[in-house]
């Protein structure tokens, strides 16, 4: 009976020695069945993240392709377009008309506002029924420097395109793009508005808009044109038929 008890004494006392082990080791596993999932997690996310890294590039560069060809397309319109001044500025006419006159506004500069005045001058000459082949002269004052551009251009309907570059910077040149309208009222006179317009260094890639407004007065020469006729216009009316 003695006996009997001891070994039930020790039996209990190696269970409970045993538990934490048993214990230790079952901990072990949940253990490294979260690290399993943890890591497998982190794999899935990673890939995840390298695959809309991929996608993300993807869109990147097609937009950048798409770009590349709108301006590959806009220098072709432009290139176009000069080969059509190249080509009316090229016609042989026979001034009929004298113009002077001012323009004024502003030069972008570094993102700031820099007064600009352009003194115009020159002569122009009839090209079929509406176009007009124009060539002057424009005495600039950009800020501080002047510079006095050749100028070659066209004018049809409403609108008007001039070139002009200058023996003092070989790679500098002025495009003035905008519209002309006569003055109601004031026989001979245009005012003009320049919009779509910039100096340009070609060789130094720099390109600074212009905004100008003015006008310019012009004198009839050699032979003499017929002046188109111009219907009057109610100006009072157009502006309440506008603003109705």
């Amino acid at each position: 009976m003695k006996y009997v008890k001891l070994f039930s004494a020790l039996a209990i006392i190696m269970a409970v020695a045993m538990a934490p082990a048993s214990t230790v080791f079952a901990q072990s596993d949940v253990n490294a069945d979260v690290n399993a999932d943890v890591s497998v997690n982190a794999n899935t996310a990673e890939t995840k993240d390298k695959q809309i890294y991929k996608e993300q590039k993807q869109v990147r560069d097609q937009i950048k392709e798409q770009r590349q060809n709108i301006k590959t397309q806009l220098n072709d319109l432009r290139d176009l377009r000069n080969d059509r001044l190249a080509e009316k500025t090229d016609v042989n006419v026979v001034p009929s008309l004298e113009f002077s006159g001012k323009v004024t506004g502003w030069a972008v500069i570094g993102g700031k506002a820099v007064p600009a005045t352009f003194d115009l001058s020159g002569e122009s000459g009839k090209i079929g029924q509406r176009g007009w082949k124009i060539s002057g002269t424009a005495d600039a004052e950009i800020g501080d420097r002047n510079v006095t551009f050749d100028l070659q251009g066209f004018a049809r309907g409403n609108h008007v395109v001039l070139k002009g570059t200058t023996s003092e910077f070989d790679s500098v040149v002025v495009h003035l793009n905008g519209y002309f309208a006569p003055i109601a009222d004031e026989s001979g006179s245009f005012a003009l508005a320049f919009h779509r317009s910039a100096i340009i260094n070609e060789q130094a890639n720099i390109r600074i808009p212009l905004v100008l407004v003015g006008q310019v007065d012009t004198t009839l020469i050699g032979d003499v044109v017929e002046p188109t006729e111009i219907d009057p216009v109610d100006v009072s009316v157009e502006l309440s038929a506008l603003f109705n």
